[in-house]
């Protein structure tokens, strides 16, 4: 227990008290001059709630000029459908606190910045589109951080885009809004968008090697669809996994089958035992049959105990020619170019039983065929032989020059043809560095099983960084969605499983279910980061949203000397590791953005209120649950260093203040209770720094919302002066 107990307490954040020297309190009914405001609900108007505009939701903080700050109210009345009568502003507030006890701070509010677009900079549609002023509105944008340039003029972070907006010091908007780019960059060889390759087709919701499940894997979003070929007695190419299409027992009995020819007595006489890469195997045989027979048959599913037999006996058995012309066909429909994966099956035995070279006869199908775009054709093999012929011989006297791509199977293994040779080599040696130096030399890739990339424990190996240290591209296989086949670690999610191949750098992989792939895959191409509440979805634009709503910019800021901006993300974009959020570096002068890196959440945090400099390297984040009053457990001041990182390349994080146990020995808040003041909101959106020992904390009332101090008690804009009990490194051009 003792231990137990020990290992808890590492874990936990390091306390760091903090003591309330100053208290100030805004009601929550506070109005501003301009328009009635509140009468949106879901989209539909009807009656205005409030006289004027409510001057609350503050989600950012800066200093003005004698004393005073400038605070930023957020997007309104909670969503963007309720708030396009609320305008958005900065509000020039005096803050006076109330230093001991029941002498209660004064906050007195001054003038104000409207955000505007008389320029018309904005290329959509605004709520206030043919007035001349252009007043920006809570339906407009969602706006949660700022900062001052140099120069004067204004810098804001949004949540709708997300976006970087620029104002003049007056609140014009200078250009138009700033896209964020998705920076994520895969470790690809080249630094290539990954392709999904269907595996068979969508084998994992159609039977395998089916016209209709390449054009399944298709439309799923396959970029290459893998046809297995063998070769028929009449010398014909088909798509199937082996060239037996019926696996049977010593009774008879069929163990596995990709077609219906078991049933067809017409067929009994075919059944033959041979060996097949050195093992007996019983069954009905491709090249026993001619295409004629071949096309009176009807697939099945493989895995009839795991994927039904929905679609068992709709389907033929097609050629090569056949997959190549469904690929143009839509290709023809949509524009859309879609690849080939072949793989030639057992050449050792195609050639030694069935007579037939079927690497020869690949080339002569895709001339004949006109497919020999490089860009749009891999060929794979386990074999090393008949890869080498391809590269040396057939292909060059055929004119084309197609990439090749290695396959590696699982350890212990061998490729048949060096066995039959009496080469002694196995996988293992393959992907050593001298092996995979020696792929390189007839071969473009790799196609390693995965469990070369990341073992049985889910740990990862550097197999990628070795293949493509020696010039080779990994494509690696295979990926399913069924529980069965998925690592404990994924936790029955086969996107997880991606995502980390992914992250590792795979330029490709293989999956029954290329639906999930293309989705995931996307995540990671998407040359934007885009919240649900993009404008471009409201104008019809196709493209998928890849971060939570209301997860853009929380937190903006301009370091001191003024030439780099920082903008946090609140939560993380999909396919990033759950619970890390990016904090992106803004050249201002070029506008050229880098990923700084990412901030990895507490257990129970889940998402950050706002970022305020320390130093020319160091940042103050709020972080925060989604919970409020007795329920919120996580409200706290992180710092960070954009030079110092974890292992995993997440910053480090040293707890400045846990906004849930502040120590108030003189009473100054009305809330405080036994010498402790909680400060429990569900969102606090304001932290800077005033000096080495002290910052200002703020929430966001989020009104006319209720629940920080009690369930039926409206919240207010509460104001702390937190004295800290380690100094900050404040440089100048920081605090007061």
């Amino acid at each position: 227990m003792k231990k137990l107990l020990l290992t808890l307490a590492l874990l936990a954040p390091q306390a760091s008290a903090v003591t309330l020297v100053g208290f100030a309190e805004l009601p929550a009914d506070t109005f501003a001059s301009g328009p009635d405001s509140g009468a949106w609900s879901n989209g539909l108007r009807g009656e205005a709630r409030f006289k004027g505009q409510p001057v609350q939701g503050f989600s950012g903080v800066q200093f003005g000029k004698d004393g005073t700050f400038w605070f930023l109210s957020d997007n309104g009345f909670g969503a963007k459908n309720n708030s396009a009568d609320y305008l958005l502003r900065l509000y020039n507030l005096s803050l006076t606190p109330g230093k001991k006890e029941a002498q209660r701070g004064t906050v007195k509010v001054g003038n104000f910045i409207a955000l505007r677009d008389p320029d018309r900079k904005v290329p959509w549609q605004i709520v206030n589109e043919a007035s001349p002023e252009r007043l920006l509105t809570g339906a407009d944008f969602d706006v949660e951080g700022f900062a001052f340039a140099p120069d004067g003029t204004l810098w804001v972070g949004d949540e709708f885009g997300p976006y970087l907006l620029h104002f003049s010091a007056d609140g014009k908007l200078l250009e138009a809004p700033i896209s964020t780019p998705n920076l994520a960059a895969l470790p690809t060889l080249k630094g290539q968008h990954p392709i999904v390759i269907g595996h068979r087709g969508s084998s994992g919701t159609r039977p395998e090697h089916t016209l209709e499940a390449y054009r399944v894997a298709i439309e799923a979003g396959a970029d290459f669809i893998e046809p297995d070929l063998v070769v028929t007695k009449d010398g014909v190419l088909v798509a199937r996994h082996e060239p037996i299409i019926a696996l049977l027992d010593r009774d008879g009995k069929v163990l596995e089958a990709t077609a219906d020819v078991a049933t067809r007595p017409e067929f009994k006489d075919r059944v033959k035992t041979r060996k097949l890469d050195g093992v007996e195997v019983t069954g009905y045989w491709v090249d026993d049959f001619t295409l004629a027979e071949l096309k009176t048959l009807r697939a099945v599913e493989r895995l009839p105990a795991l994927r039904g037999k929905t679609y068992d006996g709709q389907f033929e058995i097609p050629t090569l020619a056949e997959v190549i012309a469904l690929v143009k066909e839509v290709e023809g429909k949509t524009g859309r170019k879609i690849g080939i994966y072949p793989e030639t099956k057992h050449p050792v035995y195609m050639q030694e039983v069935a007579g037939k070279n079927t690497s020869q006869l690949l080339i002569d199908t895709l001339v004949k065929e006109g497919f020999t775009d490089p860009g749009r054709v891999f060929i794979q093999s386990f074999e090393v032989s008949n890869l080498k012929d391809l590269k040396a011989s057939i292909m060059p006297k055929a004119g084309v020059n197609l990439p090749l791509i290695q396959l590696v199977d699982g350890a212990g293994g061998a490729p048949y043809d060096l066995k039959a040779k009496g080469d002694p080599r196995k996988t293992d040696d393959m992907i050593t560095d001298a092996g995979l130096k020696e792929i390189a030399t007839y071969a473009t890739g790799v196609g390693p099983y995965k469990r070369w990339i990341v073992d049985a424990k889910g740990a990862p190996t550097d197999l990628i960084a070795r293949a493509h240290n020696a010039g080779l591209y990994v494509h690696t296989w295979t990926m399913r969605n069924e529980p069965t086949y998925l690592l404990p670690q994924y936790a029955n999610d086969p996107e997880a499983e991606m995502r980390q191949f992914l992250r590792l750098g795979v330029d490709g992989f293989f999956t029954d279910f290329p639906a999930t792939g293309a989705k995931v895959a996307a995540q990671y191409i998407t040359p934007e980061v885009r919240s649900p509440q993009h404008p471009a979805f409201a104008q019809g634009n196709p493209g998928t949203a890849n971060l939570p709503g209301s997860g853009g910019f929380e937190g903006f800021t301009i370091m001191p000397g003024g030439k780099t901006a920082y903008a946090l993300l609140e939560k993380t974009v999909a396919g990033d590791p759950a619970g890390q959020i990016r904090l992106h570096a803004v050249n201002l002068a070029d506008k050229k953005w880098t990923l700084a890196g990412r901030y990895a959440l507490d257990q129970g945090g889940e998402a950050i209120g706002d970022i305020t400099p320390v130093n020319d390297t160091e940042l103050l984040v709020i972080e925060r649950d989604n919970k409020q009053d007795t329920e919120a457990k996580v409200k706290r001041i992180y710092k960070i260093n954009v030079t110092e990182k974890n292992a995993d390349g997440t910053f480090k994080k040293v707890l400045v203040a846990d906004l849930m146990d502040i120590k108030d020995p003189q009473g100054l808040a009305p809330d405080s209770k036994n010498g402790v003041l909680t400060f429990p909101y569900f969102t606090i959106e304001n932290v800077i720094v005033l000096n080495k020992d002290t910052i200002l904390v703020a929430n966001d009332n989020n009104y006319p919302a209720t629940g920080g101090r009690g369930k039926d008690v409206k919240d207010q804009n509460q104001f702390i002066w937190l004295k800290l009990d380690a100094p900050l490194n404040v440089s100048a051009g920081v605090g007061r």
